[in-house]
């Protein structure tokens, strides 16, 4: 029951309810009339015998976002990751300031993503949508706020620059593993990283943090479970989702680079006196993982020697290579998906859809000619 009673001149009350186990009370003074004290007490009473009351019910939206970071994301995903949840973090303290999160308005909410919108590309919209999305059903569940004011909301946006996805054809990817075969060395690690990528699919700071056990040699397989933070050198990571954790099979030829630069590494660290105790698999001679920039800059160099179409292609241009040729070979799209480790397959469709619609004409023309010969 809610206590009511005088504090110094005015009306004061006092809730008291249990959070984690432990009785906490929520308390409010500056009521002119007992009656105004009354309302507020009923209304509170009613929250805590329905959906619940929380100690951080006055919490600014800004203040709330910023403590979900630190607890869900800060130190568990790479720096690029951090760095964009920080970023959303100052543009909700510069937007809402002090504005308390149970007050936020889908109307004022829709401002904020219109005012984002405004110079930045739908894509990076929608990707700040959904960080602060999850962050509201978190609070939900914690009962500090009891609508979702992301609900519905309209995504806008500048068109990106180039919504195709960028990849090499064939002949180019026959011609930069060429170069690369020739090349590779514990000297320039980065060739290797390349054959792997083209060979795997596999994201650049999964192949970064591949380690030589999750390498099996006799099934021709790599278990893709961890990834490495090339940037701020802090070490391992996790994955980027629960599927990208993964067992995936790989060609005989990259068994075979990979045994090669394994070789490599024994006698090279024996000279050295140096130990891989984290066994990570594509350490150079300076002991380091070459970062995604500096594999970057050798692809875009083989890229201008074969005279590729498109020199702009990164490592994650390879992954979409990779993807593409299975895809027009005729490969299970739910295959392509487990094997690119996509949290489902609607991803998978939606980033290659131009790839899907050519191969539905196709195959619209197929089906027509085996319906006319029955």
């Amino acid at each position: 029951m809610a206590q009511i009673y005088k504090k110094q001149g005015s009306w004061a009350v006092r809730v008291y309810f249990e959070e984690n186990g432990k009785r906490k009370s929520k308390n409010k003074q500056g009521f002119r009339t007992k009656k105004e004290a009354e309302i507020y007490a009923t209304d509170l009473e009613n929250k805590k015998n329905t959906s619940g009351v929380s100690t951080l019910m006055d919490i600014t939206f800004s203040d709330y976002f910023k403590q979900w970071i630190n607890t869900y994301k800060l130190g568990k995903f790479s720096k690029n990751v951090e760095n964009r949840y920080k970023r959303t973090a100052s543009l909700i303290s510069d937007f809402f300031g002090n504005d308390k999160f149970k007050d936020i308005t889908r109307q004022h909410y829709q401002q904020f993503v219109d005012s984002y919108a405004k110079n930045h590309a739908k894509h990076t919209v929608l990707r700040l949508n959904s960080s602060i999305k999850a962050c509201i059903a978190d609070a939900i569940d914690e009962r500090i706020i009891f609508s979702d004011f992301t609900r519905r909301a309209f995504i806008g946006g500048l068109e990106s620059k180039s919504s195709d996805v960028k990849y090499l054809e064939i002949d180019e990817v026959k011609n930069v593993k060429k170069i690369a075969v020739t090349k590779a060395s514990i000297l320039t690690v980065a060739y290797y990283e390349i054959l792997l990528a083209i060979d795997s699919g596999a994201r650049y700071g999964e192949i970064a943090g591949l380690t030589w056990d999750c390498v099996n040699f006799k099934k021709d397989e790599i278990t893709i479970n961890k990834t490495y933070d090339y940037v701020g050198r802090t070490g391992f990571k996790p994955t980027k989702n629960k599927q990208s954790v993964r067992t995936i099979s790989i060609s005989p030829f990259m068994v075979g680079q990979l045994k090669k630069l394994k070789a490599e590494q024994a006698e090279y660290f024996f000279k050295k006196g140096f130990r891989n105790d984290e066994k990570l698999v594509f350490l150079n001679y300076k002991l380091t993982v070459p970062s995604s920039g500096g594999a970057n800059k050798v692809l875009r160099k083989m890229l201008s020697d074969v005279g590729a179409k498109n020199k702009d292609i990164g490592m994650h241009g390879l992954r979409h290579t990779h993807a593409s040729i299975l895809i027009n070979q005729g490969v299970l799209i739910d295959y392509v998906s487990e094997r690119l480790g996509h949290s489902n397959v609607a991803v998978t469709i939606e980033v290659y859809r131009h790839l899907l619609e050519s191969k539905r004409v196709q195959e619209s023309e197929r089906t027509i000619e085996i319906i006319s010969n029955l």
